[in-house]
This record gives C-alpha cells, structure tokens and sequence, in this order.
C-alpha cells in the first residue's frame, strides 16, 4: 500500500482503535467518547488540509485562491466552532478519561507540567506559522558595484562583458539569477520579494486600430521538422528575391500563435493555441514590425489568433531600423522585410504560478519562437533568434508599458546577412527596482547600449571528443510535415506499453539539440549564448539499455551517465506527475553557472529559459510528427531532479524537463 496513504489513514485508524477499546474491556461505546473523539479527528484533517493548501499545495502551482480554499477555510471555522462551543464537555471528557497521574487530585484541572507543556506547544506552533508568514514578506539589497560582483560571485569567469548584480539577504550574497532561481526553486532555497495579483488579466491585447484579415493558406507540404530544424540552425536560404507575402506571413504567425483548436466545458470556451503555454495561459503576445510586404504599409502590428488578423497599432516607417539599432548581433539581420517582436505580460502566468513564473513566461517564447522559425525556413527565410538588446529602447518602439508587458525576443525575418561589429552593452539598473519578481529578475537583467563596439566575441565551440562505450544514435525516423505537426500537437500525459524506437529517439534528439556532421550550426544569438545539456532519461527504447544518457551534438551520440531503471524517480521528482514514470524517454535542459554568466551576466537566465523553450518545442513538434505524446514540466523537485541526473546544483540546474512516450 502506497506509504502516503497510510500516513493519512493512520489518525482514522488510531481514533478507531481508541473508540473500540471499551468493548475489549466488555463496556458500551459512550456517546461523549464517541463525538469528542470525531470532534478532534475532524480537527486534525482540517489543520492538515490548511497546513497543505499553505505551504504544499500552493508551492506545487495551483491557484493560491481557489474555491477548494474557501470551502476548506469555512469548513475549518465550523469545526473550530463545533469545538468552542463543546469545549467545557471535551475537557472534562479528557480529565475523566485521563491516567490519574496527568490530572490534579477530583480531576479538576491537569496537572501544572501538562498545562505548561501544551501551552508551549501551542506557543512553538503559533511561532511556526509566524515564521512561515514573515518568511514570505523578505526583502533583499542590491549591489550594482562591478567591482563587488567580481568578488562575490561565485568564481571569476572569463568572457564575462555585464558583471552580475549582487543581491544580499542577511549573511548570504549572491548573483541576481542564482538569487531569483534558488528563490523559485521547489523547495525554495532563498526568499523572494512577495507577489499579488488580484485579477486575472486578459488573454489577448486590445488595440484601437484598424483590423486586417489576415488570408487563408493551404497546408504546404512541408519539409520534416528535424530537417527544418537542421535548415534553420545552418541559416540556409532561398535565393528568391520576393517580398514576404500575405500568405506567407498568414502562415508564419498561425505556426507561431495560431489557434489550433476549440474546447468546451460547460458554458465556457478554451482556444487553445500552435505552441504549448504553462497552464494554458499564453503570455506571449506576438507583434509585426512591417518594412517591405506586399499589401501591408510599414508600421507596427499586433497579431490577434481569435481571428487570425493584423491590428495596425501605428504606422511607422521608421520602427524596424529602430528595432535594428537598438538590438545585439547586427550581423543577423542582414537586410529584414519585417521583424516579429515577441513580448510577455508577465501577470497572466504570474496569476497562477506566482514566483516560478517568468521560467515559464520565457520558455513559453521560446516555444513560440521554434515554430515562427521553421515556419520561416520552410519558405525559405532566416529568422535568428535575438535577445541581447536595449530593453528600454525596443519596448519604446513598441509603446509597452515595462511594468506589465515587455519584450522577449527580436525575431527579424530575412535571406541576407551582413557583418557588422557587435555593440557594447551594459546593465541598466534603473530598472531592476521593485518589490515583486518580475521587476526582480526581469528589470534587473536589463541591457542598455552602452556606446562601444566590438568588444563581444561568439563563444567558442567545444565539441565533446567521443569515447568508448558512447551509443552512435542510427538515422532518424521520419514523420510528417510542419504544420500537420503544429495541428496535432497537445500534451499526452497518457502512454501506452509501446516503446519508441532508437530512430526514433534519434529524431528527436537532432529536432531538440542536433548538430549534423558537416554542418556549421549558426543559430543566432541563443545558441552562442545559453549553451545548453540535453540529458536523455531511457525507461522503453528498443535496444537501448535503461539509463541516464547525456546528449553529444557533435557526435550525434548518448554517453551513459548512470544504469538502471530511474522512471519512478523521475516520477517522484517531478512532483509525483505519474506520466513522467510511464514515459518512454524523458528529456532534461540543463545549464552550467559558469556559462550562464558570459557574456551579460544575469542575463544569461533569460537566454537559457528562452532556450530551454526552442529545445523543448524541437520535441513537442517531432513527437507530434511521429505520433509519440510529449508533455514539458516546469514542475518539479529541483533538487530531486539534479539527483537523478547526478548534478552539482551549485555547478548545474534543471531548467526544463519533457515526457516523451506513446
């Protein structure tokens, strides 16, 4: 029997036991015995109800106000109640059935060590949860000194341009992504500025300008999508001259941000959309920054999926070179026909999953981004990946208000590259000041032009050299096109005994984090920047053993890292999320601190969470194309993850797990 269920069983049981010990003894079972003792049992279940709606439940994402609560609170006030108003019968009910050396002589009251000893423990609770609550409400100073972060950090790292800001909570100092990681962290390591949100914001932007209908298109029969993947990261092209059409970019933002299906329950409607969100919530907003497309005049656009339109939120012939100038990595953009601007609002996903939410808010980009750029490069258009740029300055061309909504990703649609030297950055802490976590960690990771040029240097790749006892993976299977993928992609959480073949995790594996021989990866700016690890936890490959495997790009192999059956581990580290033990395969993003830092310091968080979203939607949508279910997690022990893999939390974190199976 599972062992939690006995935990929570073991009250009823002890009351049992208790309620039938007179018929041992041949006496009747008193009506007293038998509601003091219901009266206490209903107790303890409600204070553990409470107990794990505040500091279980809540943790583990659900809504913090939910109607589960409120029922649980009324009903925990009518049991304290029922107990008050029958206190003076439970009490004389204790002292009469109490050993006679816990109880004055008539059994009065107790005796003065008992009382002490159960106000004391009264007192120790009631400081318990005056902690837990004062917890809560922490604060934190920030150092911006380049010099201080230098010294405090974990360790100098070389190729560091924007030193990571400082935050200090009592003795502890630490740098501001590790601060708001561990801070985010199930269980949480450190505390985090407090978070409210008191109504749930809309799901779409409102714009008063005018609506263009975007046209059909049909279906293409497209590339499959780790061919495309592979055609995106080499940044091949068509030579092909022609503006960007209607229906090209009809298509392009249905794959990014399309809805691809309609759901009822009850009286309402869910519309749920071309790339997966966390809890379905769908922060990301995507907008069009118009050049040179047949019928559209330059301006700037905000794409609406209820009805697949273009609002025109202001002309602007202007906006795309000022999207240019205020962007990192000049040399992608080449000469642009337009450029999607992919921004948050932050609070949607905050409303339900508070703390940990701008993980997801950013991997939710990440998963749009993936679709964007191979819907791109089925055309074939360049569509690099750029999130080093002047936070103030690209949310200015858009008119954003930084404090609820605020860019992500500059995404310039192209079939041309130019060299031109990189710009200097350096922090902008004039927007790092805050209370909550998005001003936390999103203003406090923000860049600002800082006049220079050419410091930056790419980084360097290092290709792992394979050794002995590596598994080669066999050629990937092939499935069906891009969009069909994008129609039929959904969270399975649901598998069936049918294991996946190893042409099949080959495909994936190249769809996720592929590098083909021969091929010179030049995925922009992510790639260089956020250098993610792929790990590969195999319960059901044919012809595989069951193992931890780290991925090797260069060599297109897994290196085992640890034998054995671990799907029930992986299952109690994500939460108990039973799909995640039945799962044929489940994938884990990783990321070294060392390499987060360079080159922007705590920017760096961000680029990796946008990564780890590109990474995870390579294997949502090659999953889709071969019809294995996949489901990311964003859930989950970190700790307990780390075990499984066998990391040095200190060194390397989780960001982002994903169940693959039939």
């Amino acid at each position: 029997m599972n062992s939690k269920l006995i935990l929570y069983l073991s009250p009823v049981a002890v009351w049992l036991l208790w309620l039938l010990w007179p018929t041992v003894r041949g006496r009747r079972i008193g009506r007293p015995r038998l509601t003091v003792g219901l009266s206490l049992l209903v107790l303890v279940y409600f204070l553990a109800v409470v107990g794990t709606g505040i500091f279980w439940v809540a943790a583990q994402e659900l809504p913090v106000f939910d109607w589960h609560y409120v029922a649980g609170y009324i009903l925990v006030l009518l049991t304290l109640t029922h107990v008050i108003l029958h206190w003076h019968t439970v009490t004389m009910f204790l002292r009469r059935e109490a050993p006679l050396t816990l109880v004055e002589p008539g059994r009065v009251r107790f005796r003065r060590v008992i009382r002490v000893a159960a106000w004391s423990v009264l007192a120790v609770a009631a400081g318990t949860v005056v902690f837990f609550l004062g917890a809560r409400a922490g604060s934190v100073r920030v150092i911006y000194s380049g010099a201080q972060a230098s010294a405090v950090a974990m360790k100098p790292v070389a190729g560091v341009l924007v030193p990571p800001a400082i935050l200090e909570e009592g003795a502890r100092s630490m740098p501001l992504a590790r601060f708001y990681h561990e801070g985010s962290s199930y269980p949480a390591r450190v505390r985090l500025p407090g978070l409210t949100i008191k109504a749930r914001p809309e799901v779409y932007n409102t714009f008063p300008g005018d609506v263009i209908r975007l046209p059909t298109f049909q279906d293409p029969d497209t590339a499959q999508v780790f061919s495309l993947c592979e055609a995106w990261r080499a940044g091949r092209m068509s030579a092909d001259t022609a503006a960007i059409s209607m229906e090209e970019i009809a298509e392009m933002l249905y794959c990014a941000a399309g809805i691809t299906k309609t759901i009822s329950l009850g009286t309402r409607t869910f519309d749920l959309r071309a790339a997966p969100s966390a809890g379905a919530l769908y922060p990301i907003n995507v907008y069009v920054v118009v050049w040179h497309v047949r019928g559209l005049e330059p301006g700037i656009y905000y794409y609406h999926p209820k009805d697949a339109s273009l609002i025109r939120v202001r002309e602007d012939d202007s906006a795309l070179w000022n999207l240019f100038s205020a962007s990192g990595n000049p040399g992608a953009w080449g000469q642009p026909e337009m450029a999607v601007v992919l921004t948050g609002t932050f609070s949607r996903t905050a409303f339900k999953y508070a703390e940990r939410a701008y993980r997801y808010v950013c991997m939710d980009a990440g998963h749009v981004a993936g679709n964007l750029a191979l819907a791109a490069s089925a055309h074939g258009w360049r569509v690099p990946l750029i999130a080093r740029f002047d936070d103030q300055a690209v949310n200015s061309v858009l008119g954003l208000d930084s404090s609820v909504e605020a860019a992500l990703l500059l995404m310039p649609v192209t079939r041309g590259t130019d060299q031109v030297i990189e710009p200097r950055f350096a922090r902008d802490a004039s927007t790092a000041a805050g209370a909550t976590f998005v001003n936390l960690i999103h203003g406090g990771t923000s860049l600002r032009r800082a006049g220079a040029e050419g410091e930056y240097k790419a980084r360097p790749a290092v290709a792992v050299p394979s050794q002995p006892g590596d598994v080669v993976l066999p050629p990937p299977a092939t499935g069906q096109g891009l969009v069909a993928a994008i129609r039929q992609r959904r969270s399975v959480r649901e598998h069936t005994a049918s294991p996946i073949t190893a042409a099949e995790l080959s495909s994936l594996c190249l769809a996720a984090d592929g590098e083909r021989a021969g091929v010179a990866p030049s995925e922009p700016l992510l790639a260089d920047t956020a250098p993610l690890s792929l790990y590969v936890v195999v319960r059901d490959v044919t012809g595989m053993d069951a193992g931890v495997y780290r991925y090797l790009p260069a060599t297109h192999a897994l290196r085992m890292i640890r034998p054995g059956d671990l799907s029930q581990s992986c299952m109690q580290a994500c939460l108990q999320q039973e799909f995640c033990g039945t799962a044929d395969a489940v994938f884990v993003k990783t990321v070294r601190w060392d390499e987060l830092f360079i080159p922007d310091g705590d920017r760096g968080y961000r680029y990796a969470h946008l990564r780890a979203g590109v990474v995870g939607e390579g294997l949502y949508l090659q999953g889709s194309s071969l019809g294995i279910g996949a489901c990311g997690v964003g859930a989950f022990g970190d700790p307990d993850v780390a075990e499984v893999l066998g990391l040095d939390l200190d060194a390397e974190v989780p960001l982002y797990v994903t169940a693959m199976g039939r």
